[in-house]
């Protein structure tokens, strides 16, 4: 019976317990928005972390203590609370643009274009959420739906230069120059910042126009050096003016500030495989494959690279990824029958040898016939073929 009388006691003054905890987790709460409003973050974090010791699934909490962290640099708690605050109510579009920005600042561009994508498909006029997923996809090389999302943006804000550079940047990549040279000089001809000498070099440089392309870089650089893709672009530019030594020098400084530079890592990756500087070449190759998983170029780099060391196999199973995301990429089949010759894989060698076979057959039809440039049969200008057919 004392028990019982006990139990019932107990059962009573949870409530009233319950009661005084959220009406403590509202006094902190509220405690925490008057000092986040007064610029106090950590003792805002500390507000909000106290109301949710309280009541733990208290969404707007969850939602200002990311706020807070994100505003501390600290994107990885923030991510952690945008995504408890969702699991507690999903169609909070506000908060999931929050997480996908904190996705972006901590370069994880996939998740960020996954949430993105959501506000996007939930919210058609956000054009913050579009011009964040353009950049994502930009960043990701998925250039036709970056576009996509950029001229949305750009047609109805013509004066978001963000959007305008990140677009120009864009069609610059796909070689839609002409598309590019309308928007650039109706945009930022004229302009002296250093994103339109940047961009303005850049489509010098899709152009093949290296002097212009190193002048306006070199501008761009004399007034922000660290702007990002900045080095990188003028490392081209020297490279393919055969300014071998400046566009190494170029690259490096890139990594310098912008160490997930992909075209930075890749060319100087090839310039070192080049140079039979084997070594110094492997961690600049492997990171760049890291960046882009799917890029043949980088793959293809890495097989040489893997030859040249004797790793066949690894050069192999590069090449046959190689070969599989790209199977017109003749070069690939080359060095891949090579290797398969060498590996005694006979069968596989004479497959590849079959397939090198076809694509240039293939591409040789692609080609003008000498009748058609107005040269007699059997001139020496003939078309001749992408690829040689290797023996055993």
């Amino acid at each position: 019976m004392f028990a019982h009388l006990i139990l019932l006691f107990a059962l009573a003054l949870a409530p009233a317990q319950d009661s005084a905890a959220v009406r403590q987790s509202e006094a902190d709460f509220a405690r925490g928005v008057e000092l986040q409003q007064k610029g106090d973050l950590e003792g805002a974090r500390a507000a909000y972390e106290s109301a949710l010791q309280k009541v733990p699934r208290r969404f707007d909490a969850l939602s200002n203590l990311g706020v807070v962290f994100a505003r501390m640099g600290k994107y990885e708690q923030a991510i952690k609370c945008y995504t408890d605050a969702l699991a507690v109510d999903p169609a909070q579009h506000a908060v999931r643009l929050n997480l996908g920005i904190a996705f972006y600042k901590t370069d994880d561009l996939d998740a960020a274009a996954r949430e993105l994508t959501k506000v996007v498909n939930a919210q058609p006029e956000n054009l913050q959420a579009r011009l964040l997923l353009g950049l994502s996809l930009y960043q990701l090389d998925k250039l036709n739906d970056a576009v996509s999302e950029l001229e949305t943006v750009y047609r109805a804000q013509p004066d978001n230069l963000a959007a305008a550079y990140a677009l120009g940047s864009a069609y610059i990549s796909l070689g839609r120059t002409d598309d590019a040279s309308e928007l650039i000089g109706k945009v930022f001809r004229g302009v002296d910042s250093a994103e339109s000498h940047l961009i303005m070099g850049s489509l010098h440089l899709a152009l093949k126009e290296m002097n212009p392309a190193i002048e306006e870089l070199t501008a761009a650089a004399a007034i922000n050096p660290k702007l990002p893709t900045l080095h990188s672009q003028l490392g081209r530019a020297y490279l393919f003016s055969g300014n071998r030594e400046q566009a190494v020098k170029e690259f490096a400084a890139e990594l310098e500030t912008n160490p997930r530079d992909f075209e930075a890592n890749a060319r100087l990756g090839w310039i070192y495989r080049e140079d039979g500087r084997l070594d110094d070449a492997a961690p600049y190759l492997k990171k760049a494959l890291e960046l882009r998983p799917n890029d043949t170029g980088a793959l293809y780099q890495l097989a040489q690279l893997a030859q040249a060391k004797g790793d066949n196999a690894v050069a192999v199973a590069l090449l046959e990824r190689t070969v599989a995301l790209t199977p017109d990429f003749t070069p690939a089949h080359v060095l891949l029958a090579r290797l398969y010759y060498k590996l005694n894989r006979n069968a596989d060698a004479e497959r590849e040898r079959a397939t090198i076979q076809r694509l240039n057959e293939e591409q040789q039809k692609k080609q003008p016939t000498p009748e058609s440039q107005g040269a007699r049969p059997g001139a020496s200008d003939r078309p001749g073929t992408t690829g040689n057919t290797p023996k055993p």
